[in-house]
């Protein structure tokens, strides 16, 4: 049965998405960036109160995902900080400036997550020859968060639909990337994927609404 993920920034968010059913919840500082890595008190508050899963976006940065040697530091930092706090994995993406999948990088933080599942984060929406990475990063990611190669989920989805099945035996597909509920039934019915990851779409203004969750939850489950 597909998954339901919410994204979170705030304690209060992650116990509505708890309370509406949610399987799972993202836990990022500023949203609207696109995610950004969040405090280890964040982390840690929300880890006491839930017991559903939790995902922690390690991102220092939204202008793009190439990162400098200095930023590269602050990463491998946080994710062993990050990976302590006893939650289920950590999300990441990074490209080179090429424009390729930073593999190289993403494997020095899943070595730096010393075992905790590493989620490959958005930045393979926008690379080049994303099925080329993906290959390359058979068993070393379990778990691809992304809207396809597209901006969004609903223009990504004939992309996504390949992917998921070409990889689904190596992956679990995050589709994610400003879904809507009002396309919802008809996307999970093309694509297939595993989870679904919603940020605007499960809220009322700045915080998640339980009773969005709800209904999102319906129909993802449907």
């Amino acid at each position: 049965m597909p998954k339901l993920e919410i994204a979170s920034t705030s304690l209060q968010d992650a116990l509505h998405a708890q309370e509406g059913g949610a399987d799972s919840i993202e836990i990022s500082h500023n949203l609207a960036a696109g995610g950004l890595t969040p405090s280890l008190e964040l982390i840690e508050a929300i880890r006491a109160a839930l017991h559903i899963d939790i995902y922690v976006i390690v991102r220092p940065h939204d202008r793009d995902f190439v990162y400098t040697s200095e930023e590269i530091d602050q990463i491998l930092m946080d994710t062993r900080a990050i990976a302590h706090t006893g939650i289920q994995g950590i999300v990441f993406g990074a490209q080179r400036p090429d424009g390729h999948l930073d593999i190289d990088l993403i494997r020095r933080v899943v070595d730096a997550a010393n075992g905790l599942p590493v989620t490959l984060h958005r930045a393979i929406d926008s690379s080049r020859e994303p099925e080329k990475a993906l290959e390359a990063l058979i068993g070393v990611v379990p778990r691809v968060l992304t809207s396809g190669p597209a901006a969004t989920a609903w223009e990504g989805r004939d992309g996504l639909r390949q992917w998921v099945r070409d990889y689904s035996q190596y992956f679990r597909f995050v589709a994610s990337g400003g879904l809507k509920m009002a396309h919802l039934r008809d996307y999970a019915a093309q694509v297939g994927a595993h989870e679904y990851h919603f940020g605007s779409a499960a809220r009322s203004g700045k915080t998640v609404d339980v009773e969005l969750v709800r209904q999102l939850r319906a129909i993802v489950t449907a």
